[in-house]
């Protein structure tokens, strides 16, 4: 293991279960993803509960030589923070094993707390996004008129260097 490997990342987890389970059941699936996380030392960070979604698309499951179509799932989310190497084993072994996720992302992605809605047919759930002054410097320059090479060249290493 190098020391790269312990190194703690945030991560978001997208999720849709089968909407063959019972609004009674859900929360010990949630509970079960939760679990996952927890035994391979994650800490949370923040959580969408889940609610029953229509599909962008319809999805087929094989169970046993028959598909199954599903049109909707419940969908939630999860945010956490882990190491690396933990993240991988979820997916590979809890993730990835568990027969009634529909399917699901994990991915990097940062800790801070702004907000966008996302709309469901139900109801709106916050959901953490990063954002950045960009467009606030970039609406100051088109109000400057034309912008010099030099000028443009330092605002870029400005945008750089607050990224890193």
């Amino acid at each position: 293991m190098t020391e790269d490997s312990k190194e703690m990342q945030v991560y978001e987890l997208g999720y849709h279960i089968l909407p063959t389970v019972v609004a009674d059941d859900l929360e010990g699936e949630v509970g079960k993803l939760r679990s996952a996380i927890e035994k391979r030392g994650g800490s949370f960070i923040a959580e969408g509960t889940p609610e029953i979604v229509s599909l962008a698309y319809p999805m087929f499951v094989n169970y046993g030589g028959k598909q199954t179509k599903y049109e909707r799932a419940h969908f939630g989310w999860m945010k956490f923070e882990m190491d690396r190497e933990q993240a991988v084993a979820l997916r590979e072994e809890d993730l990835s094993r568990n027969s009634l996720l529909l399917r699901y992302t994990l991915f990097k992605t940062t800790r801070e707390e702004t907000r966008a809605q996302l709309q469901t047919e139900q109801s709106t759930i916050l959901r953490e996004v990063k954002t950045t002054g960009i467009l606030e410097k970039k609406h100051e320059a088109e109000e400057g008129g034309e912008v010099s090479e030099e000028a443009l060249e330092k605002t870029i290493d400005e945008l750089v260097g607050e990224e890193k």
